[in-house]
């Protein structure tokens, strides 16, 4: 039902094409409307589905997020926070496999690959069942196995599965490190995902030193001027509008309550 009312789902498209087929039926004195609807749908979905577009896009969430590359092993971190961002349980009458999605698994990656220079810094590892209809066991768990799978050792996991938000995360997330004694960070999410991440934690003082996953293997700055549609772009434009969304949401709930270029 959400993606009904987000531009770039296809229920939004079938939406607005289900529009221009109504104008179609409507007097003459609708011509231009028609016209107008019709080709702003083309256009705006076109250039949402091209690497341009949603380049340009996620530029808009991550204009200062990048991976710490340089000087990693001086940090004084206590912990390195990795957030979840969805999983799948697949199976039938018998067994079950839990995979990670595309935005957990490039997130396990960046968080194994500080693990790397920073071997004895423990990873807080965040998530709880997000959609229960969709997964059996918490997005943290399908982590610390990745996780495990890659070499790193099981005393250094910790575990926080009992949240399904970036809220809920940075609520637990704060209460499990003063518990631990702990003050300073690496946060671990997405490029897209940062901002949001970065702001609800810093509203409940919490400051931490990022470290952004990126999904391509290009910088997501750089554009390229290609302008051939395809899905997986479209898929990178229509997660930039939902964090826009929800980044808005979390500001008129008042999770997030810092002054930002949003406001």
């Amino acid at each position: 039902m959400y993606d009904l009312l987000l531009p770039g789902s296809l229920p939004f498209l079938l939406i607005l094409i289900l529009i221009g087929v109504v104008l179609l039926y409507t007097g003459p004195k609708l011509r231009a409307a028609k016209r107008i609807w019709l080709t702003s749908t083309l256009c705006t979905y076109w250039l949402m589905s091209t690497h341009l577009g949603a380049t340009y896009l996620e530029s808009l969430l991550n204009r200062d997020v990048t991976s710490i590359t340089a000087n990693i092993e001086t940090i004084d971190a206590d912990a390195i926070v990795v957030l979840s961002g969805g999983g799948h349980t697949l199976g039938n009458n018998a067994n079950t496999i839990n995979i990670a999605s595309t935005h957990t698994a490039y997130r396990v990656l960046e968080a194994y690959r500080l693990h790397k220079k920073l071997p004895e810094v423990p990873i807080i590892l965040s998530g709880g069942i997000g959609d229960s209809l969709a997964l059996s066991i918490s997005e943290s768990e399908i982590m610390r196995k990745e996780l495990l799978e890659l070499g790193v050792q099981d005393n250094l996991l910790l575990m926080e599965q009992n949240s399904n938000n970036t809220y809920e995360q940075a609520i637990n997330i704060a209460m499990l490190m003063t518990r631990l004694d702990m003050r300073s960070f690496i946060l671990v999410t997405s490029h897209t995902h940062m901002k949001r991440a970065l702001a609800t934690f810093q509203t409940q003082d919490l400051y931490a030193i990022p470290s952004a996953a990126f999904h391509t293997t290009t910088p997501a700055l750089r554009i390229k001027w290609s302008l051939f549609p395809n899905k997986t772009d479209l898929d990178r434009s229509q997660n930039v509008v939902r964090e826009i969304a929800a980044y808005l949401y979390y500001k008129q709930q008042g999770w997030i309550a810092i002054a930002d270029d949003f406001d």
